[in-house]
């Protein structure tokens, strides 16, 4: 599996209202209309945690985040099928994340799990 992991702030006076009616009445329908992509997971962040695992390391509380979302793909042939996809079919600027969203990363990532039995 892949996954594409973006974090980001809302743009200033952007209000968490706003934002959500937004995310989930436009932007996440536009989304899901790709049928490259299996599913995408919205981690709002409660706060920042500032030390590992049993304080082996201490954490700067610097990176402040409204939200990490993870975008899921089968594989990589689906990923490159979603941004074709896309390329074939743009967002209208007025429907996409311009003025709303301040991304602070966008990573492809590949996924390995631990899970307990």
């Amino acid at each position: 599996m892949i996954k594409a992991l973006v974090g980001y702030t809302l743009v200033e006076g952007v209000t968490p209202e706003e934002y959500d009616r937004w995310l989930w009445e436009v932007h996440t329908p536009d989304l899901l209309a790709n049928p490259h992509i299996d599913k995408i997971v919205y981690n709002t962040v409660i706060k920042p945690v500032e030390s590992a695992s049993g304080d082996t390391m201490q954490l700067p509380s610097s990176l402040q985040l409204y939200r990490i979302a993870e975008m899921h793909f089968r594989d990589m042939a689906a990923w490159e099928a979603y941004r074709a996809w896309f390329a074939e079919h743009p967002l209208p600027k007025e429907r996409g994340p311009a003025g709303r969203t301040d991304f602070k990363f966008y990573l492809l990532t590949e996924v390995t799990e631990a899970c307990r039995r």
